[in-house]
């Protein structure tokens, strides 16, 4: 009786806490503003990045935690660059390349509302020179709250999603601000 009572209990556990599932690349790109669109139509970026070597992220194993793979985070990435009027539409003919490293995704065991950060590191390097434009580290924090969804591990997938749409939305204003002359690559104010 004490076995059932056990596997009763431990059955209500998991069925509150859900199988993990990874992000959604839908939910982790974003959807630039006009401003930014406007920024970027005047910029020397214009059309002129092409993605290469994302890396760090991990496949979700649905018995354990949400996470981000590579894959998908590379989709968002260039999902979100295409919006923005960024990424080259030939990828070989890029004038600049951006590497991207996942390097940390901060993620609580449990809690009511879940806060994820989000640690990217970006390199941006200038195909014809090999030198690096933009080196930048962006760490961005986002919470679920308790009522965004009922199920813990759904939570922690809407935190995940939002850590990285965030971290790309910066990336994004950086690059937008990026100002290049000639030889000289400068961050705009």
């Amino acid at each position: 009786m004490q076995i059932l009572r056990s596997l009763s209990a431990l059955s209500i556990v998991l069925a509150l806490i859900g199988c993990a599932a990874p992000a959604r690349i839908d939910q982790m790109q974003i959807s630039t503003n006009l401003a930014t669109r406007t920024a970027v139509a005047n910029s020397a970026m214009r059309e002129a990045i092409a993605v290469r070597d994302v890396t760090g992220g991990k496949e979700t194993n649905p018995m354990w935690v949400s996470s981000v793979s590579s894959s998908d985070f590379e989709r968002a990435l260039e999902f979100s660059l295409k919006d923005a009027g960024l990424l080259s539409p030939n990828k070989q003919a890029g004038k600049y390349v951006l590497v991207a490293h996942l390097s940390q995704l901060d993620q609580p065991f449990a809690g009511a509302s879940m806060t994820v950060t989000a640690t990217v590191r970006y390199t941006l390097i200038d195909r014809a020179t090999n030198k690096d434009v933009l080196e930048k580290t962006l760490a961005t924090p986002y919470t679920a709250a308790w009522n965004d969804a009922f199920m813990g591990s759904e939570r922690l997938k809407l935190a995940n999603e939002g850590a990285v749409r965030a971290n790309i939305q910066q990336l994004i204003d950086a690059l937008a601000a990026l100002k290049v002359s000639g030889a000289e690559v400068q961050v705009g104010k």
